[in-house]
């Protein structure tokens, strides 16, 4: 119960039957600064304090009808010692009494007759001494709620290691109950190498008088448990140790640890947990003067499994390239498993469908060309993904420490050079690291820098190379062809920029600004009052994948204004193998709104029929690569014949691209080819000289010319056509 504290005026209950004494009283006590009560005999006090309780008692003895002593016991029904102290007033002095006064719970007496200047002093040390016995036992309270609360145990032990007490935490348990440790040394009860870190840190703390923490764990009944143990001298012979449970944050550090240092999907060690490792490796081999491979892996075409199958698919494939990778190197040799990680990192992925391996303790480059054989060989065997067996290849790069690096970052950074060069190689291959790939690098980076500020500065042109009739040489088509108008190359031809266009996925813009400005040339010559053919423009891979690129070419087709039906897309066959349902819808919508859709270079890739029957395709384009050998190739004058046949059987229109001399012209026409494209008709045109064209309608078709005619064409024609398309 709460009483006043002693900052405030404390009230003082006086009860006693003899007026004169509770007057005497009453003045003493009010010298001294008390508020005083009075009742005149035992029952008016117990009613009274039946109330707001006083700060203290001042109860006379010998009273007739309920006595002090009985009134002191009532107070103590409700009130200890130090919530309401009583000074009891006796004219008895002996032993008896006196005992009697403290049984009842008084905390003091005095005698009479009273010695009045000390009566006001002895109230005031009662009080203070109640108060501060009552702040103590609050204190103390708190302490032990704390320590009730505190998850940690408590041992008091002598500097020998001997358990003298114990505190047991909330919800922990000792090693073994209390009963069992009591009065034994630490090597009694606990394992000996647990034994031993305490005792070291008890020695210390004994020894130095400083604090001292020991980690340590134990085998409990539910698995291992973690505990630090911070040791305090406690006096000369003693210390106390706080013991706390860290299982808990053990775990929770552990995965904060694998969050930060291993990829989450496949659990390999990530790209920081990779450097560092190979920083220690390198390190290791550096002084016993040891060579080490860093083979630097990455899939081939696994965007398009993504693109296809959907992103679940691809984790599902990075995971079990992962899991195939581990299962099958071995160990000792190439790998080891991310559980094994403190022998040194060998296996990693770095991030999408990037992954390194590392082989230490190199003797020789032959066992470096056996591991990357041996890494292309684990991935032949089909992947079964979503009811597919899908195969996936690599392209390896490979740097050789100390000769392509002394650090993990710059060994790293040369791997990635040449799997980019093993990729530009064909991919589905391994190379070794040279210096001149640093430079083509370098030049590629510089290349892509160019591009992006190109679009920016509008130095792309379009060119434009006419389709004509067999029979007459009517234009019946353009092509539309990109060109680039560099300020310090000139005229830079698509062949050298279109794959880094590509890779840095530029491509997407540099189609859209194509298929715009093709667009609105047409319009332009429209408006001229020119009678326009549709115009063909090549789609890219990359631009197709890209969100909604069906819908956006509808949108420039409206922008701009010009006829759907005069818009032609170029696709490859790769483009149309596995699509998505609904890139497939998007086709026919585009179809239905007049677009006209076409294969380039039809034959060179997988050559099958059913896209042509899923999707809305309208004209196959004969790579020049068939037609170069006509006609003296027989196998290329049979393929292009075929083609031409399967076109006519299919109700599809049809084009041969690359026809440089009149033989072929001829073989041509006499295969039933209607169409035809290449330099024995024209070369690609600025707008301004296909303007020119548009006007006379046709292309005057070349005279018949000899063999060693056609030869010396081939040989005076630039480069065909194909090269310098998009």
């Amino acid at each position: 119960m709460q009483l006043p504290e002693a900052a405030t005026r404390p009230r003082v209950l006086i009860v006693d039957d003899d007026p004169v004494m509770r007057m005497l009283e009453e003045e003493t006590l009010a010298q001294f600064d008390f508020e005083v009560s009075i009742a005149a005999d035992g029952e008016e006090a117990i009613e009274l304090l039946a109330g707001p309780p006083p700060a203290l008692v001042l109860l006379d003895v010998d009273m007739p009808g309920v006595d002090g002593f009985a009134v002191c016991r009532h107070i103590r029904q409700r009130w200890d010692m130090s919530e309401l102290p009583v000074i009891m007033v006796t004219g008895m002095d002996d032993i008896e009494s006196i005992n009697q006064a403290y049984e009842s719970g008084a905390n003091d007496f005095i005698s009479k007759p009273i010695n009045w200047p000390i009566l006001g002093h002895r109230a005031r040390y009662v009080l203070r001494s109640a108060q501060e016995a009552r702040q103590l036992r609050q204190l103390e309270e708190k302490q032990a709620a704390i320590v009730r609360a505190m998850p940690d145990m408590i041992f008091l032990m002598d500097r020998y290691g001997v358990h003298l007490d114990y505190k047991a935490g909330f919800g922990a348990e000792p090693y073994v109950p209390a009963n069992e440790f009591l009065g034994r040394k630490l090597s009694e009860v606990l394992p000996s190498d647990v034994a031993a870190v305490i005792l070291l840190g008890v020695e210390r703390a004994s020894e130095h008088g400083d604090l001292q923490s020991v980690v340590y764990k134990l085998t409990m009944p539910d698995g291992v448990h973690h505990y630090e143990g911070r040791i305090a001298p406690c006096g000369p012979e003693a210390v106390v140790m706080v013991v706390r449970d860290i299982t808990l944050q053990k775990r929770s550090d552990e995965r904060i640890r694998r969050l930060a240092y291993f990829d989450t999907l496949t659990g390999m060690p990530n790209r920081e947990n990779f450097l560092e490792k190979l920083d220690l490796e390198l390190l290791r081999a550096s002084r016993a003067r040891r060579q080490v491979a860093l083979l630097f892996l990455d899939l081939d075409g696994f965007k398009r499994v993504n693109d296809t199958l959907g992103h679940s698919a691809g984790d599902y494939l990075l995971q079990a390239v992962a899991a195939r990778l581990k299962e099958k190197l071995r160990a000792g040799d190439v790998v080891t498993r991310p559980a094994l990680v403190e022998g040194g990192l060998h296996l990693a992925r770095l991030g999408g469908d990037e992954f390194t391996v590392v082989l230490p303790d190199l003797e020789n480059t032959q066992t470096v060309s056996m591991v990357a054989e041996r890494l292309q060989a684990l991935l032949t065997r089909p992947f079964r993904i979503s009811s597919q067996d899908i195969t996936v290849t690599a392209s390896i790069g490979i740097a050789i420490f100390p000769e392509d690096g002394d650090d993990a970052a710059t060994l790293l950074k040369h791997a990635d050079t040449a799997m980019y060069h093993a990729k530009d190689q064909g991919r589905n291959n391994w190379q070794l690291y040279d210096r001149s790939l640093t430079a083509q690098t370098m030049t590629r980076i510089r290349l892509e820098d160019d591009l992006r500020k190109g679009l920016q500065r509008d130095e792309f042109r379009l060119f434009y190379q006419p389709q004509v009739s067999a029979d007459d040489g009517s234009i019946v088509g353009l092509e539309a062809l990109i060109r680039w108008q560099h300020p310090e190359h000139g005229l830079v031809s698509p062949a050298q920029f279109i794959p880094v266009a590509e890779d840095s996925g530029l491509i997407v813009a540099l189609g859209d600004w194509v298929l715009r400005t093709a667009c609105q040339q047409l319009r332009s010559w429209q408006a001229m009052g020119l009678a326009t053919p549709r115009v063909a423009v090549n789609v890219s891979a990359r631009q197709l994948r890209t969100h909604d690129f069906l819908g956006s070419v509808a949108t420039i087709i409206a922008e701009t204004g010009i006829e759907p039906s005069q818009v032609e897309l170029e696709l490859t066959e790769s483009i149309l193998m596995e699509p998505e349902a609904r890139r497939i819808d998007g086709f026919h919508r585009l179809r239905a709104l007049g677009v006209h859709f076409s294969i380039d270079d039809f034959g060179t890739g997988y050559s099958s029929l059913s896209y042509v029957k899923r999707f809305p395709i309208g004209m196959l384009k004969i790579d020049q690569s068939f037609v170069r050998g006509l006609p003296d190739n027989a196998d290329d004058a049979g393929i292009t014949t075929a083609i031409i046949a399967m076109a006519h059987s299919l109700g599809l229109e049809v084009i041969a691209e690359g026809v440089e001399t009149h033989a072929q012209l001829e073989f041509l026409r006499q295969a039933n080819c209607p169409k035809m494209q290449g330099y024995l008709f024209s070369r690609p045109r600025p707008p301004g000289e296909v303007e020119q064209l548009l006007r006379q309608g046709s292309i005057e078709l070349p005279p018949q010319a000899t063999r060693a005619d056609d030869k010396l064409q081939r040989q005076l024609a630039d480069q065909p056509d194909k090269r310098e398309q998009q």
